[in-house]
Formats: structure tokens, sequence, C-alpha cells
């Protein structure tokens, strides 16, 4: 399909180096649009919010409910059940990872 859309000039000249990507990056945008703020994005901002000392930086882990929601979802993508909404989680998990 092919689209045409108006954009300002200040965004034209920033995609015009990812001409190429322009579909993977809405795709993307889309895909986070759709998604709620995972757990594991929760737990990252609480995390940074209280002020971690860089030690304590390297040292985090995720909760186990956390790693356990990836692997549920890295199952359901393997065996193609994802729903987008499920699939923008996904994408926004493995991104913090």
């Amino acid at each position: 399909m092919q689209v045409t859309i108006d954009i300002p000039d200040k965004l034209a000249r920033q995609l015009e180096p990812e001409r190429l990507h322009l579909a993977e990056i809405i795709e993307r945008g889309l895909r986070q649009h759709l998604s709620e703020a995972s757990g594991l994005r929760r737990e990252v901002i609480s995390f940074l919010a209280r002020g971690p000392k860089p030690g304590e930086i390297i040292a985090f882990k995720p909760s186990g409910a956390a790693v356990e929601r990836v692997r549920e979802l890295l199952g359901r993508s393997r065996e193609g059940n994802l729903k987008p909404a499920e699939a923008a989680e996904l994408d926004e998990m493995v991104s913090l990872i």
C-alpha cells in the first residue's frame, strides 16, 4: 500500500536519512502506541526514581514476574499467537533488557 502524508519540514529533515526504514519506524511507533507501559517499564522507572547508585544500577535485575511475562510472550511469539498489544509489550520489554 502506498500512503502519502504531509509532515512538518523539521520532521521531514529528521526522517530523510531513515527513508529506507520508514515502514519499520511506523510499525514500531504503532506497537508502542497500542501498548500500555509494561510491568518491566514500571519497575525500571520506579527503580531509577529511587536514585540508585552506579553499583545498584549494574546489579539491577527484573522481578520474577517480569521475567515470567517475557518468557510467556516469547513463547506465544514462537507459536505465532501474539496479539498486536502483546507484540508491542514484548518489543517494549526487549528494548529495556
